[in-house]
């Protein structure tokens, strides 16, 4: 008899029995209710069991995130009933929706006398389908936002067009964003709102007047001044915005980020773009200096996308080891990593390796700094004038222009009335103090949003420095805290000096100083310096061509996005210039390549 048949034979008999030893007790027929923590909050299943089998698994009710959870919720239930197995694979970019839904399955099989520990290792054995190589005009590799903006204009402009994602869901990080985009001069604006592109360089430059690292401003201007034509373009496809003047610049708001990117993706679909999810570039094929394709690998094997052009779109690399290595603050500083997790940096790897000039540092895009993950709360935005109307955002809870922010020494460091949340949250990152703490008086005398105040006042209870703490006096706040009684005092005293005379060491203006009240108590809130990804790597062309190191572009080879912000921001950044800049740079590098597609 033939080896390989016997060797075959025997595999297949060993999971069987490993399967069937796994079910040799049954379970108690019925309909089971069970619940296990996701990453928002709990996931509810209801399961039915015959006596011998898991018939079907049902979510019934969670608050996870749309378009990052909705492939686990319903691939992990589909599986566990097709395999009989809770080790079937969790979802990329989805994992702790995956392992809440297995969690919560593995309690109902308890429930019904079944032995989840065993099914927990119930082998899967997924098909094995022949990958064959595929060909395409344009290959957009990234299915964040610069890459369905992509994919969108190269499908409409009629290109054949394939769209690669190694995470099992799209979006990148548009998913967990607000949705407001950067608009400069775009039609669709409203005519009461400065949309004028001198107005917002002029911000821009200001507010970077300090900055160590500057960017290119003149390629800077050049996308930004095209935003308004990208919101003019997404308009005429049917997508409606609502214009808002943030202060310094105008954006535009597409509702909520997963419900933009849910759109975009069933534009690209009807456009004609092919997605694959859990597809992974692995490296750029270069001839004779040209990108023709790309080497990509899934769950089925590896294969060749060979393609006339190419738009890498793959984001940062905020969840790589190469930027903890390249900022050793961030071993130090609490920071709360906001970006996707598939900003992993292989895609700026990939483009160095096939030639790309790269920038010679890699750092965070700093975010709004936050207050606890207890809190519920994302971002920090608040009253800016001294009364009791709170200006808030989506997150509400109020920012902190008008208190004091130390550090773990009980000292002020910056400014807490910066033009942005974000200069502050550089500010943080670049001080690294491993805590901060904004502080409040019981008296509410500054006049911030009272729900905050009485929020901070029911949180403090538990009197945990990593969340909030309450002092009778500041000496009592400081041993809460933490910290050194007679800094916070010193600190303490020469602000309510600072409040009287008008004039404060750290630069705030006399208008955001209010003093606290003397006695009543204090409140210390705990803030965590935040990231929205990084700034860093490959140069491109106005054209969002990428270029090598003498400045000439490798043909067919495009980049847009995260990808590619060597020569956007500088140490500050602000909110909705990323997706704004980016939306356009994919825009552009799909209308360039589809207009060389023609031409030849």
């Amino acid at each position: 008899m033939n080896k390989r048949f016997i060797v075959c034979t025997a595999l297949i008999l060993a999971l069987l029995c490993c399967t069937l030893g796994t079910l040799a007790e049954g379970y108690q027929a019925g309909d089971y209710e069970a619940e296990a923590n996701g990453h928002n909050g709990p996931i509810h299943v209801q399961v039915r069991f015959s006596s011998d089998a898991i018939e079907s698994v049902t979510v019934t009710a969670h608050k996870e995130t749309p378009m990052i959870s909705d492939t686990a919720l319903t691939q992990i239930p589909e599986e566990i009933v097709r395999y009989q197995s809770l080790a079937v694979d969790g979802v990329s970019g989805a994992t702790f929706t995956s392992m809440a839904v297995k969690n919560a399955v593995a309690d109902a099989v308890a429930q019904a006398g079944g032995d989840a520990a065993a099914l927990r290792k119930a082998p899967v054995v997924y098909d094995r389908a022949q990958n064959q190589d595929l060909n395409t005009e344009i290959l957009v590799v990234g299915g964040g936002m610069a890459g369905l903006s992509a994919a969108v204009t190269a499908g409409d402009k009629g290109a054949k067009v394939i769209l690669v994602e190694k995470l099992d869901v799209l979006g990148g990080t548009l998913d967990v964003a607000a949705g407001y985009l950067l608009t400069v001069n775009a039609g669709t604006n409203d005519p009461a709102i400065n949309d004028d592109l001198e107005h917002v360089m002029s911000f821009y430059r200001a507010q970077l007047s300090d900055s160590v690292r500057q960017p290119d401003f003149a390629f800077t201007e050049n996308l930004m001044a095209q935003t308004g034509a990208t919101i003019d373009y997404l308009t005429s496809l049917g997508f409606e915005s609502v214009c808002v003047d943030l202060g310094n610049y105008p954006c535009s708001i597409y509702n909520v980020g997963y419900d933009f990117a849910d759109k975009l993706v069933k534009k690209a679909a009807e456009e004609g773009a092919e997605i694959l999810t859990g597809t992974k570039a692995e490296r750029i094929l270069m001839e004779n200096g040209a990108a023709v394709g790309v080497q990509v690998s899934n769950r089925q094997g590896t294969f060749t996308i060979h393609a006339d052009k190419i738009i890498f779109a793959t984001g940062g690399a905020n969840w790589s080891a190469e930027l903890k290595d390249a900022e050793p603050n961030l071993r130090v500083v609490d920071l709360n990593e906001k970006a996707g997790i598939g900003s992993t940096g292989e895609g700026m790897r990939m483009l160095a390796e096939a030639g790309a000039k790269m920038s010679d540092s890699l750092y965070v895009k700093s975010s709004q700094y936050d207050f606890a993950p207890a809190f519920g709360w994302n971002t920090s935005s608040m009253p800016s004038i001294s009364d009791n109307t709170p200006v808030v955002d989506g997150s509400n809870t109020p920012a902190a222009q008008q208190t004091m922010l130390v550090d773990s020494e009980g000292l002020r460091f910056t400014s807490e009335a910066r033009a942005a949340d974000t200069i502050i949250n550089k500010k943080m990152i670049d001080h690294g103090s491993p805590a901060y703490w904004t502080i409040l008086d019981a008296e509410n005398a500054i006049g911030v949003d009272p729900a905050f105040t009485e929020t901070v006042a029911r949180m403090s209870a538990q009197n945990n420095p990593k969340i909030a703490v309450y002092g009778e006096t500041i000496e009592q706040l400081a041993e809460n805290m933490g910290v050194p009684a007679e800094n916070l005092r010193k600190t303490f005293d020469e602000y309510q000096e600072a409040c009287k005379s008008g004039r404060d060491e750290c630069g705030k203006a006399a208008e955001y100083l209010i003093p606290y009240a003397e006695d009543g108590g204090y409140y210390a809130v705990y803030r965590r310096p935040g990231s929205w990804g990084t700034i860093g790597g490959a140069f491109v062309d106005a054209q969002q061509h990428v270029v090598d190191d003498a400045g000439n572009a490798i043909p067919n080879l495009f980049a847009a996005g995260e990808v590619a912000t060597a020569q956007l921001f500088g140490d500050y950044y602000f909110g909705s210039f990323s997706l704004g800049l980016y939306t356009t740079a994919g825009r552009i590098a799909a209308e360039t390549a589809v207009a060389e597609l023609q031409a030849n």
